[in-house]
């Protein structure tokens, strides 16, 4: 059966050609992409914290996730030290102001059937899947779930996406068949990501990365409170019964797609946040798809990797 995520069903959204590339195909840009390197570092830096590792420990693991990158110019040894030290600060301030729960599961992943919510019938063809940052379990035995989010826009604009957000939907979705227990609400714990680079005079850099470093941590500790949150994201039972005729919908899509043979192109989604990387693919670009992409071994890359 095939597995739908909420990574899976967003990317379709957006466009249902890049959603084919990307998991029918299982194509992946050569290129690094740098925004998505550093939330998984800082994911696999909580998670390791979460599960009981020392501060060091967790950086250790954070930044082992970027060992697979081998820079071949001066500018990309510049990005690799600038991103292990921007994702060092980020995990040692996560970790000294996030607070400790009571965690029942880490990395909690899982497969459930999609019902349709009319006749409780379970889809023969896909099935849902995911893997939750964390849960909690409080003193008086209800369940929070907790997601983990680097964010590259400020605090107060990414909170407005919390009520139109389908993933946490999900999860809450999910927890309720796993757990016959009450469940108070998403903890949406987020740090944001700064541009801020060593100095420079003239075009050349005038500052160490120690000092960087330092000036980079004295910037967080400043304003901890521009930089890192918890909120709580609270769904209704009205939330959830739309979220389950919606992903019913969504199977019977699919299956009229398979059907007709037919991949709709989204064009309005090709330039948008620096374009889509699988444009030239599209354009028809000579040797775009053997100089540029590679196939991954896996389909999921977010049931795999704590992206």
């Amino acid at each position: 059966m095939e597995i739908l995520t909420h990574s899976r069903i967003a990317m379709r959204q957006v466009c249902p050609q890049k959603e084919h590339f990307h998991y029918v195909e299982r194509l992946r840009p050569r290129e690094v992409a740098w925004s998505l390197s550093i939330g998984t570092a800082w994911h696999r830096g909580l998670e390791e914290w979460q599960r009981g590792a020392s501060e060091d420990e967790a950086v250790a693991a954070g930044l082992a996730t970027l060992d697979w990158i081998r820079p071949e110019s001066e500018e990309e040894q510049y990005k690799l030290q600038l991103e292990r030290i921007r994702v060092e600060c980020m995990i040692r301030f996560a970790v000294r102001h996030f607070q400790p729960r009571n965690l029942i599961a880490v990395e909690q992943q899982f497969e459930l059937p999609i019902v349709n919510p009319k006749t409780g019938h379970k889809s023969r063809k896909f099935k849902l899947g995911g893997k939750i940052d964390a849960i909690a379990e409080d003193e008086n035995g209800v369940l929070w779930i907790l997601e983990n989010k680097t964010v590259g826009i400020g605090l107060e604009a990414f909170r407005e996406t919390f009520g139109l957000n389908n993933q946490y939907t999900l999860y809450y979705h999910a927890v309720s068949q796993l757990y016959d227990k009450p469940i108070g609400g998403v903890i949406v714990r987020s740090i944001a990501k700064t541009r801020t680079e060593p100095k420079r005079k003239g075009g050349e850099i005038v500052e160490s990365w120690n000092a960087y470093k330092q000036r980079l941590w004295e910037m967080y500790e400043a304003e901890p409170d521009k930089y890192l949150a918890e909120d709580i994201v609270i769904r209704t039972p009205e939330q959830i019964k739309q979220f389950q005729e919606e992903l019913w919908f969504e199977t019977q899509e699919r299956l009229w797609q398979a059907k007709s043979g037919f991949i709709r192109h989204n064009l309005a989604s090709c330039n948008l946040y620096g374009g889509c990387p699988f444009k030239p693919l599209c354009l028809g670009v000579a040797d775009a798809r053997e100089s540029m992409f590679y196939v991954s071994s896996t389909t999921h890359d977010e049931l795999n990797e704590t992206a």
